[in-house]
C-alpha cells in the first residue's frame, strides 16, 4: 500500500545563467551532475565545514535548480546565499511549489498509472510541466514537487488510492535509508562526512573549492574519520530530542542524535554520530537506555 505525506519542506530556486556555477562553488555538491534527469543531495557548510542546511537539489524546469530545504532553515539558506550570488548572473526565489513525500513498494504502479512515468534510479527525476518526481534514497521512496496550481488536484489523486501518513513516517524512512537532513536543532553543529554524506553521493572531493571545503577535505584526506552515523533501535514511548547524548558504558560521551522517529508504540528508532570503536555498546542519555545497532542500506567508507 502506497502512503503519502504532505512534508514540511520549502524550496529555494536558483535560476539564470550561472546557476550550477554559482552552487557549485558554495555547496557540498557537484552540480556538474545535477540535470534535468538527475538529482543530488548536498549542503552548505561555514568555514569550519559544519553544515549549516542541507538539501535535495533538483533541476525542474532545465536551468532552474530547486533546493528542497527544511522549511525552519529556508529563511537562513536565502540569506546565506543571497550575500554571495550578487557577483553571479542567477537569481534566487522561493516559488509557490508544494512537496509530497511518496513511501511503498506498489507506488511505482501507482505514480505510472497517474502520472505517465516514475523514476526507479536512485537520484533519477522525470518531470512534467505541472510535476517533478524524484526517487530518493531508501526502499521504495519518492519526492513529488508540485506547483501549487496542481497541488490539491495532484493530492487528491494520489489520496484516493494511498493513504496518508504523516512526518513521522517520513522520518522512519529516512532513518531506514541513512539519510540525516540537517534541522533547526542541529545546524551547524556537524560535518557531512560524520552524517554519510559521502555514501549518499552528497560530497564530491573532486570539483573544486566551496565554503568550509578545505576542513572537509582535510578531514577526508588526511584524517581518519573516527565517528560517523549509526542507525539504532531503543525502547521508548517517546522521541528523544535531538542532540542527546550517546554514553558507553563507562558514562563518557561517544555521540548524539541527529534524527529519530516513532517505530511504534513502545520503541524509537534513530541516527546518531557515534564513534565506530563503542556503536555496538552505547546507551542513550541520562537514563542510559541500551541501544540496539541496526544495519544501514550502504557501507561508510574508512581511510585507513
Amino acid at each position: 500500500m502506497s502512503t503519502i505525506i504532505r512534508l514540511t519542506d520549502s524550496i529555494l530556486t536558483i535560476q539564470g545563467a550561472d546557476a550550477h556555477k554559482f552552487l557549485q562553488g558554495q555547496t557540498t555538491t557537484d552540480f556538474k551532475e545535477v540535470t534535468p534527469e538527475q538529482s543530488r543531495l548536498g549542503g552548505y557548510a561555514n568555514l569550519k565545514g559544519r553544515l549549516a542546511f542541507s538539501f535535495r537539489a533538483i533541476e525542474w524546469p532545465a536551468q532552474q535548480l530547486n533546493l528542497v530545504i527544511n522549511q525552519a532553515l529556508l529563511a537562513i539558506a536565502k540569506n546565506t546565499l543571497q550575500k554571495y550570488i550578487v557577483f553571479s548572473k542567477a537569481q534566487i526565489s522561493t516559488p509557490d511549489t508544494n512537496v509530497i513525500g511518496i513511501l511503498g513498494a506498489d507506488s511505482d504502479k501507482l505514480l505510472s498509472e497517474l502520472f505517465g512515468f516514475c523514476p526507479t534510479i536512485i537520484n533519477q527525476t522525470l518531470s512534467n510541466e505541472q510535476i517533478s518526481l524524484t526517487r530518493v534514497d531508501g526502499d521504495s521512496r519518492w519526492l513529488l514537487l508540485v506547483k501549487s496550481e496542481f497541488s490539491e488536484t495532484v493530492w487528491q489523486q494520489l489520496s484516493q488510492q494511498a493513504t496518508i501518513a504523516s512526518i513521522n513516517d517520513w522520518r522512519l524512512a529516512q532513518i531506514a535509508a541513512g539519510e540525516t537532513p540537517i534541522l533547526a536543532e542541529t545546524t551547524e553543529l556537524y560535518q557531512p562526512q560524520e552524517l554519510n554524506y559521502l555514501a549518499l553521493n552528497a560530497i564530491s572531493y573532486n570539483k573544486g573549492c566551496y565554503t568550509g571545503q578545505e576542513i572537509i577535505a582535510r578531514l577526508y584526506f588526511r584524517g581518519k574519520l573516527k565517528q560517523w552515523t549509526h542507525r539504532f533501535n531503543v525502547k521508548l514511548r517517546e522521541l528523544p530530542a535531538l542532540n542527546t547524548v550517546i554514553y558507553d558504558e563507562s558514562g563518557h560521551s561517544q555521540g548524539h542524535v541527529v534524527l529519530a522517529a516513532q517505530a511504534d508504540a513502545q520503541s524509537v528508532e534513530l541516527l546518531a554520530i557515534v564513534r565506530h570503536d563503542y556503536a555496538d555498546k552505547v546507551f542513550l542519555g541520562d537514563e542510559k537506555r541500551p541501544l540496539e545497532l541496526l544495519p544501514l542500506p550502504y557501507v561508510v567508507e574508512v581511510k585507513e
